[in-house]
């Protein structure tokens, strides 16, 4: 089948650009090739186009106003998610435009539509005590509820984002004094943080129970799923959002934003740590960010007293573990935009 321009020059971006060119880390190749995957969607769905005849000419001021509108009407798109989808696709087409004269009135159209303004400094997070609630709903008599008490509380000691959660190895565990983990962060940075001994305990018992602490195989994932395949964000997104329902369900009165994510347990931390009087040029390092910007949001969040919660939470001991659903396999999508997804 003839491919048209645009989706020629799409493979070519995924295929060779993007990794060998411009040497992107393979979770923000996979953020790119998500927001293709959403627009391709978009064009099956609501234009009845697949994506093999999608070309330039269908980039048009009015698309990309129905497909802002569409991330927000059928997928529940917050504003600043529907600006990252928008920036990952105007960025294709900017490399478009220097390749071919064609894909530059797309490039001005894309570049220019109008996403909804993000809101100021309000996220959700969890407060101590609904921490502690939310990490007492894991059924440590079961397998699966001892995996997700160790997988909940190491990403909230070390305020991981789920990706980087994902990415952890057996070799990245460090039993030291303090114990430490290595987080893989954007851009390919690394980062190595403390964690509590709680936690650390947990993780002996994680490790021991499901034979990797003497592991040979240094690089196997930390958490993995049920077909044995390292964890994905959607798996943490989905246990997060189980035991909100669960925390909920047994405290009327708590967990009372709207919505909550993974993101909300590294929001937790770095509330907490303020709360407990850190200052932030720490709690910045510690979260990996490469500005303190990013950070003092979190100072204007609370003005609680210090705190030792952080040192003298509880959190209660483990048995065993291990499960989850796969990510959503599309498989009407481009091979390169498949490869580019896992």
């Amino acid at each position: 089948m003839k491919q048209t321009s645009f989706m020629c020059q799409l493979g070519a971006y995924f295929d060779t650009y993007l990794p060998q060119v411009k040497k992107c880390s393979p979770n923000t190749i996979t953020a790119y090739a998500d927001s293709f995957a959403l627009l391709f969607n978009f064009f099956r769905e609501e234009k009845s186009k697949p994506h093999y005849l999608v070309n330039y000419k269908d980039f048009t001021p009015g698309l990309f106003d129905d497909f802002v509108l569409w991330l927000d009407h059928s997928r529940n798109y917050s504003p600043a998610s529907k600006k990252q989808r928008m920036s990952a696709i105007t960025s294709f087409f900017k490399y478009a435009s220097r390749r071919d004269m064609v894909a530059i009135n797309a490039l001005s159209n894309a570049a220019t539509t109008v996403t909804p303004r993000i809101p100021g400094v309000r996220f959700p997070y969890f407060s101590l005590e609904e921490t502690k609630i939310l990490l007492r709903m894991p059924d440590i008599g079961e397998r699966l509820g001892s995996r997700d008490l160790v997988l909940l509380s190491l990403l909230y000691d070390t305020a991981a984002r789920a990706q980087e959660l994902c990415d952890i190895c057996v070799g990245d565990i460090r039993f030291s004094s303090p114990a430490k983990v290595k987080l893989l962060g954007k851009g390919s940075k690394v980062r190595e943080i403390p964690i509590s001994d709680d936690v650390s305990r947990l993780l002996r018992y994680h490790l021991k129970n499901e034979d990797l602490f003497l592991s040979t195989d240094r690089e196997k994932p930390l958490f993995t799923s049920q077909d044995g395949n390292k964890m994905t964000p959607a798996c943490i997104r989905y246990l997060t959002t189980k035991y909100v329902i669960q925390a909920k369900a047994a405290h009327y009165d708590i967990l009372t934003e709207p919505k909550y994510s993974p993101h909300s347990w590294r929001h937790s931390k770095a509330v907490h740590m303020v709360e407990a009087g850190i200052p932030l040029i720490y709690i910045r390092n510690f979260l990996g960010h490469s500005s303190i910007k990013s950070t003092e949001r979190y100072a204007r969040v609370s003005n609680a007293a210090v705190t030792k919660a952080l040192v003298g939470r509880n959190i209660p001991q483990l048995v065993q573990n291990n499960i989850q659903p796969d990510n959503y396999k599309d498989t009407q999508l481009p091979d390169f935009l498949i490869k580019a997804r896992k």
